[in-house]
């Protein structure tokens, strides 16, 4: 009889275990088991208005999180976390608000190097999945004596700016540089090339019933030569300025122009040129006819 209860006793537990164990795993069905941690250990932190703990791991559904960390003598912080299967991190160090928040700083360092070692993984977590998003990331920055070809973020953080510093002389260089990126669709990037655009500035009202015609009247560049030109199917016209050097027998700063037929059967040149065109400074035009204007 004895031997009998104690089987069922056993049996009871092991069911029990199993009913909490199930429950568990459906709560979590799912849910992204996310890093919580922040320095000082025991600073309040809510996510999306809900207390949780510090120093642990909650799993949280897929998806953006508004989250505010506060702690006496430090400055509170409100930052907003995407969590995903590759980014499963909120965490942050506070910092000191008066002379009581940098004594509890020195007489607790363990924790806020603790705390910036998952920092240090999170930001190695984003820096991937941009890179996966952006593969030009994956070659920059790029830097040397004749260019510079480095990036940043907008103001919303999600879409990288490409920046070239150089001078007129080594643009094709940087710009050719940029071509032999793998993988790289460079129309997709807003491209800021840091040197002054002798074309930035156009009267956009002249059209003529020629291509040519129209480039000439809208520009008077008398260091700039103008290629010879391409009709890129019965709708646009591309052609390049640039500067020839006849001692050296070498072009260089070429500038593509793209001009589209009006319904009037002129030209109008569609944007100012530009050392690459993209969909950022020339907009609404066809992938296929920038990555041909790019290639000339």
């Amino acid at each position: 009889m004895k031997h009998k209860k104690y089987l069922i006793t056993i049996g009871i537990v092991f069911s029990l275990i199993v009913i909490y164990s199930a429950i568990i795993l459906i709560s979590r069905a799912g849910k992204i088991a996310t890093t919580i941690q922040y320095a000082p250990t025991a600073a309040n932190i809510t996510i999306n208005g809900e207390t949780v703990k510090n120093h642990s791991t909650k799993y949280l559904e897929p998806g953006d999180y508004q989250v505010t960390v506060s702690f006496e003598h430090f400055k509170t912080i409100e930052s907003s976390f995407t969590i995903s299967k590759d980014l499963y991190y909120i965490t942050g160090v506070l910092e000191a608000d008066d002379e009581a928040g940098e004594r509890y700083h020195n007489e607790h360092q363990n924790e806020f190097i603790e705390a910036e070692g998952v920092v240090s993984q999170y930001l190695n977590a984003v820096g991937l999945i941009e890179k996966q998003q952006h593969p030009i990331l994956n070659y920059l920055p790029i830097n040397n004596s004749l260019y510079s070809i480095s990036y940043n973020f907008d103001t919303d953080n999600t879409t990288p700016i490409i920046v070239v510093k150089t001078t007129t002389l080594y643009l094709d260089t940087a710009v050719n540089k940029l071509k032999t990126l793998e993988n790289v669709d460079l129309t997709a990037y807003q491209i800021v090339f840091k040197l002054d655009n002798p074309f930035a500035i156009y009267d956009s009202s002249i059209q003529k019933s020629d291509p040519v015609k129209t480039l000439k009247a809208i520009f008077e560049k008398n260091n700039y030569k103008l290629s010879d030109g391409q009709y890129l199917n019965d709708s646009y016209y591309a052609a390049s300025f640039y500067i020839d050097d006849y001692e050296r027998d070498y072009q260089y700063a070429h500038y593509h122009a793209l001009l589209k037929r009006t319904t009037d059967e002129k030209w109008q040149l569609i944007a100012s040129p530009q050392p690459l065109l993209t969909q950022y400074n020339t907009p609404n035009i066809p992938k296929e006819i920038l990555d041909t204007v790019n290639s000339l």
